[in-house]
This record gives structure tokens, sequence and C-alpha cells, in this order.
């Protein structure tokens, strides 16, 4: 990937589904290349017949044709134009579409290492620089390529020896140019890099406004965010000042050539090698190089900063998606919901104690368990593997017999519902968020699943009913009213496996108990797994599993858990919390 031209061909691959207007932007540019060194060409007639030799025809005949040739050349460059735009713009369309889809199938660690507000950077500020580097500079290289090619054919036609004088500059604008890119492609990297940590502190201070209200924090946010501004905006003056220097540098060398070939010129005229017509055709020729190379020169900066982000995207694009087993989704049955895990051991990159450590447990359908134990016990760690957001370094889980990993992915997560702490919703209506995921569904349907979660009274009371929008992750709705969103999305899923990862623990007492009543009735007849710090919540679980540092250290019901007088019982002891006592506890 870091071969430059091996990575333009990569994104110019991109292209290859339009290859009809692509052909007709090139016929186009080609064309409007090849009609610039008609001007020069126009004036040795234009000195020598009309103005020296005063011929009638050549007096009539020199303006119109120049007047029909930038006719021409102005219609085949509007078409290059519009046409090229048109295939950029399809293009990025389609990579950043690529892009979003495949950032929403990869494995959620590879989201988790990212740095914050990367992902979103990624198609806010790489694709925009990669769609220059697709437009503007395809157009600018080709076209201005032909035409220096073109002029350069005539000036050697008209006389060699000067252009020889302009061609020797060339190795060294060359070298320019080359030790230009490397320190632009290096500057724009990490300007890519940091123009994510500066999208994830926003992202982050927007999200927790409320907590830097609470503790005071505006000073500390905004250093945060100057001192990531201040980094932004130095490498950006870096890339700047390369770009700013490396053209004049050009020019400079090219003006040397010129002033070289002028005075050459003036001596050839002067001896008649060069008639007047031949001397200000090849001057205005080769004065006509100059716009071309400059543009050439400048538009090296814009080709940097689109490969770097090309490379930035192609490497989110090599990164695997979520393995996914082979077969059809709609014949498989519905799941039992039997749940095995067998010495199960799963560790967290970069962390030295596993989260699960020869971990096995049997629920079967339609039970209902409960975990409970200090943070860091390995619970959500286990209902993230049930879903399979990770994947265990030992040991297998299997549903009905089948091991996880090898069923597909889409019929897996069709059989779990899951209703958490961190309610996500969406910036829709009620009845949206209720049916996420299931477009299709009837309105009684969405109806039915709000009243059995106990959550119709509060919709109706809204001022459009199921039609009311929630706004940006429900902030219109309490937390009660948002649990209850989540809950009736769940009756409506209809899974035989549901997960409950702590879903009533930031609730008051009264919003608790409307929940955990919508709860107890989502939970009848499915296999359930639920985490819990409040016991009061797990009470009448079938079965209550007390987890350390990856196992389970106690398990039975809440009958037998008391009267054994363990860690279940000291947590009762200790008010019923479960992050006091279990921390104490250790692996039986």
């Amino acid at each position: 990937m870091k071969d430059a031209v091996t990575l333009y061909r990569r994104l110019l691959g991109s292209l290859a589904p339009y290859r009809g207007v692509v052909a007709l932007s090139l016929l186009a540019m080609v064309a409007a290349a090849a009609l610039e060194p008609v001007l020069p060409a126009l004036l040795k007639p234009l000195v020598d017949d009309s103005l020296i030799a005063r011929r009638t025809a050549a007096q009539w005949q020199v303006p119109l044709l120049i007047l029909l040739a930038f006719v021409a050349k102005g219609v085949a460059e509007y078409v290059a134009s519009v046409s090229s735009q048109w295939i950029a713009n399809k293009a990025i369309t389609d990579l950043r579409r690529r892009v979003f889809r495949h950032q929403l199938h990869l494995p959620l660690a590879v989201h988790q290492a990212e740095a914050g507000g990367r992902m979103l950077s990624r198609i806010l500020y790489d694709i925009p620089q990669v769609g220059a580097a697709l437009s503007t500079a395809w157009i600018v290289v080709i076209r201005d390529a032909c035409i220096i090619v073109g002029l350069v054919g005539y000036l050697v036609y008209t006389a060699w020896e000067l252009t020889v004088l302009i061609v020797a500059i060339a190795p060294l604008v060359a070298w320019l140019i080359r030790i230009a890119s490397r320190k632009l492609r290096g500057t724009n990297r990490a300007m890519q890099e940091t123009t994510g940590a500066v999208t994830g502190a926003v992202e982050e201070s927007l999200a927790g406004i409320r907590e830097i209200k609470l503790f005071g924090s505006h000073d500390w946010e905004d250093a945060r965010f100057a001192t990531l501004a201040e980094r932004l905006r130095k490498q950006t003056m870096r890339s700047v000042r390369i770009a700013a220097a490396n053209a004049p540098l050009v020019q400079i060398l090219a003006a040397a050539a010129v002033s070289a070939v002028i005075w050459v010129a003036s001596l050839l005229s002067a001896e008649n090698r060069l008639t007047p017509g031949e001397f200000v055709a090849f001057v205005t020729a080769m004065a006509m190089l100059f716009e071309p190379i400059r543009r050439l020169t400048n538009i090296n900066a814009v080709i940097q900063r689109g490969l770097a982000g090309a490379q930035s995207l192609f490497e989110l694009l090599d990164t695997p998606a979520e393995a996914d087993a082979t077969g059809g989704t709609d014949q498989r049955p519905p799941a039992r919901g039997e749940l095995r895990l067998e010495h199960v051991g799963f560790r967290y990159p970069g962390q030295d104690t596993p989260a699960l450590d020869d971990f096995s447990l049997t629920v079967r359908p339609g039970e209902t368990v409960a975990l409970v134990g200090a943070s860091g016990s390995g619970k959500s760690t286990l209902v993230n593997l049930v879903a399979r957001f990770h994947q265990p370094q030992h040991g297998r889980i299997l549903l009905d017999g089948d091991a996880l990993d090898a069923l597909p992915l889409a019929w897996l997560r069709s059989q779990i519902a899951w209703v958490g702490q961190q309610v996500v919703l969406f910036d829709d209506t009620v009845a949206a968020n209720i049916a996420y995921g299931r477009p299709d569904v009837s309105r009684t349907a969405i109806e039915a699943a709000a009243r059995a979660a106990h959550a119709w009274d509060f919709i109706a009371a809204l001022p459009q009913g199921l039609d009311t929008r929630i706004g940006h992750d429900g902030d219109q709705l309490s937390g009660g009213q948002r649990q209850r969103i989540a809950i009736a999305r769940a009756f409506l899923r209809d899974a035989p496996i549901l997960l409950l990862d702590e879903a009533t623990s930031a609730l008051d007492n009264a919003s608790e108990r409307a929940v955990k009543d919508a709860l107890d009735r989502l939970r009848r007849q499915r296999t359930t797994l639920v985490i819990a710090h409040r016991l009061s919540t797990v009470r009448d679980a079938d079965r209550i599993m007390v987890m350390a540092h990856g196992r389970i250290v106690e398990s039975g019901t809440h009958d037998e858990l008391v009267a054994a007088g363990g860690a279940y019982a000291r947590l009762l002891a200790g008010g019923g919390q479960a992050e006091p006592a279990l921390a104490l506890a250790e692996p039986a």
C-alpha cells in the first residue's frame, strides 16, 4: 500500500463501473488538450502572412480559425469537466457507502480499538480528500499532461534546439516533486490521525455535556481541545509550507529555462534561422507551458492528501469483517434456547488476567439464570460472547447443540433480544424505535408490544402518540420510558433468548417496578441471562450464579444461597448491592 502507483491504481479501480463515461471524459480531455497548441500555431501565419506579408486571405482566415478553435476547446472542456465530476461523485458515493457498510460489519473489538472519532473522521474528512484526488486531480493530470505533450511536440517541430533547453530541467523538477510528495503524504497521514482525535474530543464533550457542567470541567475540556486544535493547525501549516514552496521552485527553474530559450531564440532570429512568426509562436507556446506545469505542481498536494486518505480507507476495507458461517437463515427453525458453555476462556487484548477462565455453564430452554458479581467478574463478557460480539480463545459455546461459530450470524442474532442499561434510541418516532429492524411489522403489533412493556400509557399521552419523535438518543423521554421502549422492542422481536444487562440499575424505585413487571412478562418461556447489581431484581430467577475472577464461585436458588451463608448471603447482609462484597469472593 505504500506504493503510490499501486494505491492510485486501486483507487481508479472504483471508476470501473462507469467505464463508458470515463471513455467520453478522456476523449474530451484529449480533444481539449490537442486544441491547445493551435493558438501558437496560428500566430505564425498571423505574424508572417497577415501582419508582415499582408495577405488578404490570411487576414480573415486566421481570426476565424482562432475563434473556431476556442469554441471547440470550450465545448470539449465543458464535456470533460461535467463528465469527470459525475464519475468522481458516483465513485465517491460508492466508496462512502462501502466504508459505512464495512464499518457496520467489523468485529466489535475493532471498533473498541479505534481511537475516538477515527471511524467518523474517515467519512467526514478522508473521503472528501479522496474525492478531490478523483475529481479535480485526475482532470488536471490527464488534461495538462496532454497539453504539455502537445505544446512540447509543437516546440520540437518548430525549433528542436531550443526545446532541449526546456527539457533539460525536467529531471530536477521531477526530483523536487518527489521530495515534496513524500513529505506531503507523511504530513497528511498525521493530519488524519489528529482530525480523528479532534472529532473524538468533540463527540465526547457533547455526549458528556451534563458531566462537564456538573463538575465544572469547562476549562479542562477547552484546554484539551485547544491542544488538539493547535496540533492540527501546525500539521496543516507544514503541509501548506511544503506545497507553497514546491510550486515557486518549479516555476523559478522553468523561468530560468525560458530566459535562456528567449536569449538563444533572439540570436537565431537575428541570424534569420527563425522567422518573426516562428519566434512569436515558439515563445507563446513556451509561455503556455507555465500554466499546466503550475497546475500539475500544485495538484501534487491534492493527490498526496487523496492518497493518504485512500490508504486509510483501504486499510479499513481490508480489515476482515465478522466471521460468518455459510448457509441460509430462512430454512432454519427457531432455536429452542439451550445454551451450553464448555470450558470457555477469554482475555481482552492487552489484559494480563482473563475475563473468563475455564467457564462452564448450561442454561436449559426457558430457564432464567441470573449473574451477579463485582465489576470485572466476567458477567458482561459472558453475554457478549453469547451474542458473538467476541470469540472465545478457549472452549466453545453451543446453542441447541450447535457451536455458535458454525451458525449464520444473522440467524443467531435474530434469536436474541437484548435489553441493557444503556438504551440506544434513534431520532425517529416511537413506533420506528419499537419496530427497529422490523420495517414490515404492523401497527397493531407495535401497539401490542408497547402494551406488553407497560409503555402504552405514557406513549398515548405523547403529542402524536406512536408518531411522536423522541429526539437524539430519545432525550425527550425519561430513563424509565426509554427502558420500556427497549423492552417493547424486545417483545416485538419475540426471540427465544433474552439477555438483560443491568436493565434496571439506573432507575428510581417507581420506574424500576414498572420496568421489572414488564421484564417479568418478557422472560416467560424464554431462555434468559440476567446481569444485575440489585439483588432484588433476581430473587425469582431459576438459578443465581455468583461470579468472581471469571469463574462461578457459588450457584443455586435465592433460598439455597441464603441458607448456605456464603458470598450471596454476605451481599444481602451488605444491602443487596453486588459491588462491595463480591470483590472479596474467591474462585471456588
